[in-house]
Formats: C-alpha cells, structure tokens, sequence
C-alpha cells in the first residue's frame, strides 16, 4: 500500500511511530513509506535536471576498494561518468590534479549557503574540489538503559574526556561481565582511523599531519589522545574494538552490553530500531586546551573528473543536490545532517535529532589527508600502529614516533 503522507518526510516519519503500536507493522510500513521517498527524490533530481536540459544515467561502480580503482582507471584512460562520487580516496584524487575545481560562482554560493564541514575536506589550495551533500560526523552515543542501571542520568552525557572515563568505568562496574561501558573502534583499517581522529585533533596541534601535509603521528597532542583512548578502551568486551571487522563492535551496541559508542548520524536510527533507546551529544573534548574538531564519516563526496566532456551538467547536478527542496526531501533518507547553513537557523530544526550533526559540521572539520607520497603505504604504518598503541601495553610515544619514523621514509 501506499503510505505518502503530507508535511515533510519527518514529519511523515514521526505521524508513523506514533500511529502504529505494533513493532514489526512499524517497519514494514516505514521501510513502504521510506521507499516512495526515494522515487520521490530520484524524480525530484530528474525532474530539475530536465527542466535544466539534462538527462541523468546512473551506475554502480561498489564501494571502497573496487570504486578506488574503477575511478583510477578512468582517470587514466580519460572515459568514465561525468560525476563521481567517493569518500576516503577523494582528496586524493584532487590533490593528484584528477577533479575539475568548483567554477567560481558555485564555489560562491558554497560557502555563503554550506556548512563547512560538507566542502572544507575537498577544497585544495583555495578552491574547491568536491561537495558532500549529506555527510556524516562522528558523535557520542549511549545505551540510556545501562546509564539508568549505573545511576547516570540518561539524558545528560560527558562533556569532557575525564567525565566520559568516569561514567564508562561506573557502568563496567555494575556490568560485572555481563556489559561494559563501551568506548571507541580502533581497528587497524580506516574504519578505526575516522574514529580515532577526531580526539587527535581535539588537542593542540595534534591531527595526521601538520599545516604543511607534513607527517606527525608522534605529536604529544596525539599521544594525549592515544593514552586516553587506551584507558577508555579498558571498558569494551573482550576482542571487539580493535577486530579487522566492525561487526561484533556495533552489535554489542545493539545487544545492550555496551554503554558508549562513537560514530556518524545512522548509528542512533539503527539501535533504536532494535529497542535500544539511544542518547547522544558532540564529542566530549579533552579536560584542558582541548577545541572541537572532527572528521567526516560516511561522507560521499561528489566531484567532476577533468575528462568529463559535460562539465556544465556535472555542476549543474551538484548544485540541484543543495537545492532546499532536495534536501528536504533527501534528509530522512540518508540519516545524515542537512548541509544547508540556513536550516540550523529555524527554531524547529533545532529539536530535530539531524541538529547535533549540524552543530559539528560547523567546527575543524576535515577528511582523512592523502599523504605526499605513497599514501596507501604511510596508511598502513598509521592504522597498524594507532591500533597497537591502544590495544598493548607498550609505550606509545614509542610505538607512534617508530611509525612516524617509518612513514617519513616513503615521502
């Protein structure tokens, strides 16, 4: 059947859950009514496109490592799609000299209408590279049950790093095996980095790599932030938050045995959907010096390869998909913030569960660099040894200054 319903897709959402008891009806018909909302923002995009003179052709090139070198190859042999999307290979791509930059009045009304968090991690040298227009941040989320089982309130979450510690032991504490207070993914992959850097960030002057690109894994910043999260991670079950998948991370979360988590916009969406009712905040910031700051996660940048032989089209694509209307529609489909600067500044917005993501995006927001030369290679040596220094016990300045040593080689 079909479940269209007036107002704005939230809205739409939100008449729902309060009309239907039943869980399982719940579902079905939200994943109905979410489904017309996708024809209805591909017909939206098509329809502006036309209007425009432009015919859309869509393709499925995968994910990560298949879509990093089917878009190598259409760099190199100059034929591919005239849009492309990605998301840790991007900056990258446009620092190798692959993208086509923003023409100057888009890249104008980027920055009057945008929030920065959604061009800043693709803009190179001044000019713009790519748009995310529904990007992700990483925010802090908590099982508000186990808060209530700890004597926390479940309303209210740390704002400093020593409060978060304090309130995941209390939770491990009355958890006595049976749940933990949880902490952050470490893996030895990307998925580990994009969650890590924020907190290196956090602290002065830390972050991968300085103002010059230049390498810097063993900044003091970053130890700080390596020496917090080992402790943190004291409080996660055994084997999971630095495990080569992330899986068994976020179905602890799920089954209720972790308090914390940290991660972008879908996490709180998909645990409620399981009957964890889920509170969340910004980041909380180190206890002294600290600044708020964070890297994207989940974001899909879209660009315009050098070789497209439709660049006005491409842009005209990338601007439609800023358009308010678009983004309104698109908004509870991609859980995802609203990039428009406009939206946060009606008071209506600002009770929505998107704020949160809003308000981050407005900070130090950047994606993971590319690093001067062979930067799978340095990744590697960063995701290897980042995992290391929290999961051992070994000294981490030492451990990080060796992988900075490293890494240095290859440049």
């Amino acid at each position: 059947g079909s479940y269209s319903r007036p107002g704005t897709p939230e809205e739409g959402i939100a008449e729902l859950q309060a009309e239907i008891e039943d869980p399982e009806l719940l579902m079905d018909t939200l994943g109905v009514y979410i489904n017309e909302l996708k024809i209805e923002l591909l017909t939206l995009i098509g329809e502006k496109m036309a209007a425009a003179g432009y015919s859309l052709e869509g393709q499925d090139w995968g994910w990560a490592e298949q879509l990093t070198q089917k878009e190598t190859v259409a760099f190199l042999s100059g034929i591919g799609p005239d849009v492309i999307i990605g998301e840790t290979q991007m900056p990258g791509f446009a620092a190798q000299g692959y993208l086509e930059p923003f023409p100057e009045a888009l890249a104008e009304k980027v920055r009057e209408t945008v929030v920065p968090g959604a061009y800043l991690p693709m803009t190179v040298g001044g000019k713009i590279y790519g748009l995310a227009p529904y990007p992700g941040v990483n925010v802090l989320f908590w099982n508000k049950d186990l808060f209530r089982k700890a004597g926390l309130d479940p309303e209210v979450g740390p704002k400093t790093w020593s409060e978060w510690l304090d309130m995941a032991n209390k939770i491990t504490a009355v958890g006595e095996g049976k749940f933990y207070g949880g902490g952050v993914f470490v893996g030895p992959h990307f998925g580990g980095s994009l969650r890590v850097g924020p907190f290196m960030m956090m602290t002065a002057g830390g972050g991968f790599v300085d103002e010059n690109n230049d390498i810097q894994f063993a900044h003091p910043g970053n130890i700080k932030a390596l020496e917090f999260i080992r402790k943190l991670n004291k409080n996660t079950p055994p084997g999971i938050a630095a495990a080569p998948s992330e899986g068994g991370f976020w179905d602890a979360y799920h089954e209720g045995r972790m308090g914390f988590v940290v991660d972008g916009p879908w996490r709180q969406p998909e645990a409620e959907k399981v009957g964890i009712p889920t509170g969340y905040s910004p980041l909380p910031l180190p206890d002294v010096g600290g600044r708020a700051a964070n890297v994207t996660i989940g974001a899909a940048f879209y660009s315009v390869p050098t070789y497209s032989k439709n660049k006005e089209g491409a842009f005209k694509l990338i601007e439609t998909l800023i358009e308010e209307e678009v983004q309104a529609v698109s908004l509870p489909l991609m859980k995802r913030s609203c990039v428009l600067m406009s939206w946060g500044d009606k008071p209506a917005n600002q009770e929505s569960y998107y704020y949160t993501f809003w308000l981050a995006l407005q900070g130090q927001v950047v994606g993971l660099p590319t690093y001067k030369s062979q930067s799978a290679k340095v990744w590697d040596i960063f995701h290897q040894n980042m995992t290391k220094a929290i999961v051992t016990d070994l000294p981490i300045d030492e451990i990080m200054a060796e992988a900075e040593r490293r890494a240095k080689a290859l440049q």
